[in-house]
């Protein structure tokens, strides 16, 4: 437990239709940004606002102001993915990236949802980092039993604890933020919600609309959108978009030729000799790692992410050809790893709460159809087909009422960026979302993937102009003048 400096604010907080007694304790920040002032602390608040008597939860956050101290009285607050990621991890990168222009007038809070970052209590696996060698060592026939088996000691763990696993869910996470804004003593504020973010930004549209000026969905991913198929064709897209950037910028084609068939090919060949590869991480013993197709289809969708790691997609692909694996492996290892640094059981109470339901009604076979070459990757990650059903089971929570699931239709003023290379939360998601909020701006930013204004100076010059005056459409000129990726 983190030290504590003495003294507590009693509020008592009104939401929905359940009365909540918030206590702020302010406490030393672990990290803030530089040249501004930040105050830190945590708000006790019900683990369950159905039986406040089944115990607490405490919510961190953290509020930045400008060093003059000449804010608008409506904060930014900032809410990260996931689920899972917390916003004290990612806040300094966050902050030198994008979130600093918005803290030239107005305050920046950053709130650790419940069960991650440095809230209690956590819900992270310490199974996942005790057993990441095991992981990374697994195969295309065990690697999802591997994560089953770290997710199940997860869940033993945590309900031997006492933790109320079907109490962590979008519903609850607004009502958590609500009240911690309000003990704060904000009466009025503007949502950045990026990727899962977006989705609990517009869970607080719906819920609590009286509190909200404004609200930017960056990598938008609406409720009603059923993710654990999607995706499939999602990252289809994605690599499409890719081949054709790489097949129109003539020194890529030039170094790359025939970028398509040469993954393609890949693909198939690996999964039909998977390559043995012996690799030396940082502080441990040599590992064996497996490389099938499969698996490198997984890496690459996640580079597909960052603009970063796009620019080097095409050079991976063709070095991976040649035998070169050094630069690949590492590449690879390092995304697998960073499961570690998600809280997991933070992530599958709300995903299999809100979308995993049931795998009964999604078409498959329809997927197979349109990409006959992906159903041996449908049993490799642990949430494909065949082992969802397990991984729910396991966590033994039921499906929220069927809201979670709805559309959400508002009148709020709402900015909606989405990223043309983006493998998770396409551009049609932010044209679903588009249609039931009548009050919204929507807007492709053509040469990023995941995280639109973490990617991109233009979103962010578009954020600002929006920020600024929500109830018209900002100033978008600059998309034009983006420029393609730069490939390695």
């Amino acid at each position: 437990m983190f030290t504590r400096l003495a003294g507590f604010i009693i509020v008592f907080l009104i939401c929905g239709v359940v009365s909540a007694q918030g206590t702020v304790e302010m406490t030393p920040c672990l990290t803030q940004p530089f040249g501004y002032v930040t105050d830190c602390g945590y708000v006790r608040l019900p683990q369950d606002y159905d039986n406040p008597e089944s115990g607490e939860i405490e919510i961190y956050y953290s509020a930045t102001h400008n060093s003059d101290g000449s804010t608008r009285p409506d904060p930014l607050v900032y809410l990260v993915g996931g689920p899972g990621s917390g916003g004290s991890q990612l806040l300094q990168a966050s902050f030198q990236t994008y979130l600093h222009p918005f803290a030239e007038d107005r305050d920046i809070i950053v709130i650790d949802q419940r069960g991650t970052g440095l809230s209690t209590p956590s819900l992270y696996c310490s199974e996942a980092r005790l057993r990441l060698d095991d992981l990374l060592q697994s195969t295309y026939e065990t690697h999802a039993d591997v994560m089953l088996d770290i997710l199940s000691a997860c869940y033993d763990r945590l309900t031997d604890e006492g933790i109320l696993l079907e109490t962590f869910h979008s519903q609850n996470n607004a009502r958590d933020i609500v009240n911690v804004l309000l003990s704060l003593g904000y009466e009025e504020w503007n949502l950045v919600g990026v990727s899962y973010g977006s989705r609990l930004a517009l869970t607080m549209m719906r819920d609590y609309p009286q509190y909200i000026r404004s609200v930017i969905l960056d990598s938008v991913y609406p409720p009603q959108a059923d993710l654990y198929i999607d995706s499939y064709y999602s990252g289809e897209r994605a690599l499409n978009v890719l081949f054709e950037a790489c097949a129109d910028d003539p020194q890529c084609n030039q170094w790359y030729p025939n970028l398509e068939g040469v993954f393609y090919n890949l693909y198939q060949r690996l999964n039909a000799q998977p390559l043995y590869i012996t690799y030396s991480p940082p502080r441990s013993d040599d590992l064996t790692i497996e490389l099938s197709g499969y698996r490198f289809y997984d890496w690459v969708f996640s580079w597909l992410y960052s603009v970063n790691s796009i620019e080097v997609i095409p050079r991976m692909i063709y070095d991976l050809d040649a035998g070169r694996l050094n630069t690949v492996v590492r590449y690879g290892t390092t995304f697998e790893s960073s499961v570690t640094s998600l809280s997991l059981g933070m992530h599958y109470s709300v995903q299999c709460q809100e979308e995993y339901i049931s795998n009964a009604n999604r078409d498959y076979a329809g997927l197979i159809e349109t990409f006959p070459y992906l159903e041996g990757y449908l049993s490799y990650p642990v949430e494909g087909r065949a082992t969802i059903d397990r991984l729910c089971d396991t966590w033994q929570t039921q499906p929220r009422d069927s809201i979670a699931n709805e559309a959400v239709v508002s009148d709020i003023p709402t900015l909606l960026l989405s990223g043309n290379f983006d493998p998770i939360t396409p551009p049609a998601y932010a044209e679903l979302v588009h249609e039931t909020l009548s009050h919204s701006y929507n807007y492709l930013l053509p040469y990023v993937g995941h995280g639109v204004l973490r990617s991109d100076d233009c979103a962010v010059g578009i954020a600002l102009d929006f920020i600024n005056n929500p109830d018209q459409a900002p100033d978008v000129d600059c998309i034009n003048e983006t420029t393609p990726i730069e490939f390695d």
